[in-house]
């Protein structure tokens, strides 16, 4: 459970609802990324009675990305038995979302009926609080799941094409709270990329694409809760992660077998057209623009002009 700055209701919410799960045999580490107005370990105290559960404290703040990669570097699995531990799963939960009782449950039992599965997701629904210009996008996201995934097995190249002709977008995985991995895979693809901060779980789903299927359980299994403090609302008010679904295209077309390739640039040219659509709209609305990340991009440019060249074709004709 990474954390940071949490609410004490938030965070002792998603304890229980770890608590509660029907399937018992799990271990839980809470890792706090060096909050300094929220006491977390005094929030989950009374918690760290239960020998499942531990609690640890980056000595200094690492970030999303960071504190993601803490949580499964720092956790081991448990001896061999019957538990998580022998069949080798990582799951995330953010310390303001909730789990439903048969969450663990039902996704272990997914991942066993699929063994080419590297990692299974869950559907789920959003929990609003307080003002969140962002929330309209979550319903319009969950509409656009219930029309266009299927419930079950997806084989990985082919899904990671349909994807990737869409540009990456939605993320139609989901946000990690809602995710279970294998940890083979994970040690396979490695890390998180800490130095994204908005689209750093929709590229690690890319990468795990590159190697392994996916299953979709259409269950509703969890809740995720939008608020303005959290994070997703936070980065969009500044404009993050504008060049960083273009990094994780970059890296998804190098992936590719060769005669993929050419599919692959034609999606880059079109999230180039994007980019050049949101700048200006987001210039025009006195809107943050932020650099992060654009750096790669500009070196992309200068190594393929015709692309671009092609990309402001695209939004001129638009």
């Amino acid at each position: 459970m990474p954390a940071y700055e949490p609410k004490r209701e938030h965070i002792r919410a998603a304890v229980e609802s770890v608590r509660a799960q029907t399937f018992k045999d799990w271990t839980l580490l809470i890792n706090d990324d060096a909050s300094v107005r929220e006491d977390t370990q005094s929030h989950i105290r009374d918690f760290l009675a239960d020998p499942r559960i531990t609690f640890r404290k980056n000595p200094k703040n690492l970030g999303i990305g960071g504190n993601w990669n803490a949580c499964w570097m720092s956790s081991s699995p448990p001896p061999a038995g019957e538990g998580p531990g022998e069949r080798g799963l990582v799951a995330f939960l953010f310390h303001d979302d909730l789990w439903e009782p048969q969450y663990l449950e039902k996704m272990i039992a997914a991942l066993e009926k699929n063994p080419s599965a590297g990692f299974v997701a869950a559907n789920h629904t959003y929990l609003k609080e307080g003002e969140v210009p962002a929330a309209p996008f979550y319903e319009e996201l969950r509409a656009f799941v219930r029309q266009n995934i299927t419930p079950g097995l997806h084989e990985h190249g082919a899904f990671l094409r349909w994807w990737t002709e869409r540009g990456l977008k939605p993320n139609v995985i989901g946000e990690p709270s809602f995710v279970i991995l294998r940890r083979a895979l994970m040690e396979q693809i490695g890390p998180f990329n800490a130095s994204m901060v908005q689209f750093l779980d929709s590229e690690y789903w890319a990468r795990c694409l590159l190697k392994d299927d996916w299953v979709y359980v259409p269950e509703i299994l969890g809740k995720f809760r939008v608020h303005p403090a959290g994070m997703s609302a936070v980065n969009e008010g500044l404009g993050r992660g504008v060049f960083e679904r273009f990094q994780t295209l970059q890296t998804v077309v190098a992936g590719l077998p060769p005669e993929e390739k050419g599919a692959g640039n034609t999606a880059i040219v079109n999230a180039l057209s994007g980019m050049i659509g949101q700048y200006f709209a987001r210039r025009k609305q006195g809107r943050n623009v932020n650099s992060h990340g654009s750096g790669g991009l500009k070196k992309f440019i200068l190594r393929h002009p015709i692309l671009l060249l092609r990309a402001f074709a695209r939004w001129s004709m638009r």
